[in-house]
């Protein structure tokens, strides 16, 4: 982007704020929590199934005052987020999801609405809201925590991580090469191989149900640093981390780069300046992982979080120094368990994010919990079993089997280690339910959501 462009797009965005009527939404979430689901829903719920019986509990829509939303002129600035092909991907035979985030994308929409009172609505014909949506990789997300770090605290972290039950087995190999490591050894051959053997762990980790803490995330999702110098990076034993020596003092060297040059100007464009924030957590998937792994997603949350902004919304705090003003915390996925347990399901969620909950609402940000499922993948119904009528849901797995059962009791707070260890918890991938161009896309609680975050902005 151009200098000339910058100041054009800085005047545009002062303007649209002194008037409130500009929001930036971030969508927040770990790797596999939903989030490229869940933008690719909200978009299309407000461009082509904006209709009553889709979206009732959105006021402006069923108060018949939304006149419709469109896609906004794409800046120069970023990618656009694949809206077109993730469509494409859920129109398939069989329906498939769309594909993790790779890379950051940007996309804005301008929405259409008549005033619901006051002097707007009667001169005015409609009114518009801005809304600019940010997408980027869940790994990168991870890294957020290193700002407060420094290597040889990273380091203290790693292996106290590593360590763990859910972790240790696969960080063997690893631990027995930085054993025999050669600390005065900083060619950069060597330390590019010492790279792609944590590089391989790391990428143990991704694939590893309930590992969450995968840092530096760009190891995973490089994107445009691919082979950068300051991907040379690795953590090594916290008492070799504690030494003066040549490799000590490069991956120090690498470990600052890469704060400075990559995690601050990525927390710069993408977080300092949201106005409202969706933090989406699959809690499923990590009861299924176990106990580790469950504690480690509420950690991972809780280190995620403490690098936000949280406060009420005014004038000058939305030219000058904006800040999250709303907060929904969604409990994604809900559709893989029956509509009784979604209450259930929110307690847990509201637990996990005990810590964070407490300091959004002390700055004084306007939150919510619920249970939802941006892309609908299964039906609810009832069975009879015995005479009696038993809940379930109906769907297909990922291999393609129609599936109809019930997936079992979502426990309202976490789990201690005894409950995991005398019960396994099984709530089963589905694909997405068929869908065709021109049909609303089908949800859970979707409606919630839009009332939530952008109800307000549209009276």
């Amino acid at each position: 982007m151009s200098l000339l462009q910058k100041i054009q797009q800085q005047r545009h965005d002062l303007t649209h704020r002194a008037f409130d009527r500009h929001i930036r939404l971030g969508v927040t979430g770990l790797s596999g929590s939903g989030k490229t689901a869940f933008i690719t829903s909200l978009v299309h719920q407000l461009t082509q199934g904006d209709e009553p019986a889709n979206l009732p509990f959105f006021d402006v829509v069923r108060e018949q005052r939304y006149l419709g939303g469109k896609l906004a002129a794409q800046l120069p600035d970023m990618p656009r987020f694949p809206l077109e092909q993730n469509l494409q991907y859920l129109q398939q035979q069989p329906p498939q999801w769309p594909p993790s985030t790779v890379g950051s994308s940007r996309l804005g929409l301008q929405l259409r609405y008549k005033a619901a009172a006051g002097l707007r609505a009667r001169l005015q014909s409609h009114s518009e809201l801005a809304l600019d949506i940010i997408d980027y990789p869940g790994e990168w997300l991870l890294d957020l925590p290193l700002l407060e770090m420094s290597y040889r605290q990273w380091c203290e972290f790693s292996w106290q991580l590593f360590n763990r039950e859910h972790r240790t087995t696969l960080a063997q190999p690893f631990l027995q090469q930085l054993q025999d490591v050669d600390l005065t050894n900083d060619g950069e051959l060597y330390v590019q191989q010492l790279t792609d053997s944590y590089k391989q762990l790391l990428q143990q980790y991704h694939d590893l149900p309930g590992a969450y803490l995968n840092q530096p995330g760009r190891l995973l999702v490089p994107g445009q640093l691919a082979g950068a110098p300051m991907l040379q990076l690795f953590p090594l034993l916290p008492q070799q981390a504690e030494q003066n020596t040549a490799l000590v003092a490069k991956l120090t060297q690498h470990y600052d780069s890469y704060r400075k040059h990559v995690i601050k100007p990525f927390y710069r464009r993408y977080f300092a300046a949201l106005d409202r924030q969706v933090i989406l957590v699959d809690c499923l998937s990590a009861l299924n992982a176990g106990y580790a792994a469950t504690q480690e997603l509420q950690q991972a949350l809780r280190l995620i979080l403490q690098s936000f902004n949280y406060g009420p919304s005014s004038l000058l705090s939305r030219l000058f120094k904006p800040q999250i003003s709303k907060v929904l915390f969604a409990a994604s996925k809900a559709d893989h368990a029956t509509p009784e347990q979604h209450k259930a399901l929110t307690l847990l969620l509201q637990q996990l994010l005990q810590q964070p909950l407490k300091h959004s609402q002390y700055q004084a940000a306007t939150t919510e919990a619920m249970a939802i499922a941006a892309i609908r993948a299964s039906d609810s119904g009832f069975v009879r079993v015995d005479g009696l009528a038993q809940p379930c849901i109906s769907g297909t797995g990922l291999a393609q089997q129609a599936l109809t059962y019930f997936p079992g009791e979502v426990p309202a707070t976490v789990p201690d280690r005894a409950l995991f260890a005398a019960h396994k918890f099984d709530f089963i991938p589905l694909r997405p339910l068929p869908w065709q161009d021109g049909q609303a896309l089908r949800h859970v609680r979707m409606d919630h959501v839009l009332q939530f975050l952008l109800g307000d902005k549209l009276r």
